[in-house]
């Protein structure tokens, strides 16, 4: 279970990123393009399932991996074209934030290992109230771990997500 997991993560970031490029066509009256588009991901798909899970044998986990490449793909195309409809996009302000997101990331999993390490080493032996304490403490870290790397890096977004809750907490 845990292996086809990190294969589906791979698709994450695609998937919710296809949630706002294919509202954007639709926005735009192309609402036939993330049809197509997905038409064609289908059937890449199909092929990527037979070549991960029966040729490689990787069951289960070259399902995954199928889906989550599919996932990427899918948008990185879509990306493609509406660059190409709106006659540009600011990809090099979305390549920037997505390495400081990644470098914040990276923070994050340095958490998560070291909790891993020291925290969750005898999880099968732990008590319950230990491991909920465990994982409580591992989500507060990381996610101070993660803002703090985010207001180091200076990404707005982050900014205006903690500006929107305050907002939403003062009415």
């Amino acid at each position: 279970m845990a292996g086809a997991l990190r294969y589906y993560a791979i698709g994450l970031a695609g998937y919710a990123a296809l949630k706002v490029l294919v509202n954007a066509f639709y926005a735009l009256d192309r609402r036939k393009t993330p049809m197509l588009v997905s038409f064609l991901a289908v059937g890449l798909n199909l092929l990527f399932n037979w070549i991960f899970t029966i040729r490689l044998g990787w069951g289960h986990r070259g399902l995954a991996f199928s889906t989550g490449c599919i996932a990427t793909l899918n948008f990185l195309l879509l990306y493609l074209l509406m660059q190409h409809y709106l006659k540009g996009l600011e990809s090099r302000r979305l390549l920037l934030l997505l390495v400081k997101v990644a470098v914040a990331c990276g923070a994050l999993v340095a958490v998560c290992a070291a909790s891993s390490h020291w925290l969750l080493a005898d999880w099968q032996e732990q008590a319950l109230w230990v491991k909920l304490s465990a994982l409580l403490a591992t989500v507060t870290v990381g996610a101070a771990v993660f803002a703090g790397c985010g207001v180091l890096l200076h990404i707005e977004e982050l900014k205006e997500l903690r500006d929107a809750v305050r907002r939403r907490l003062t009415r």
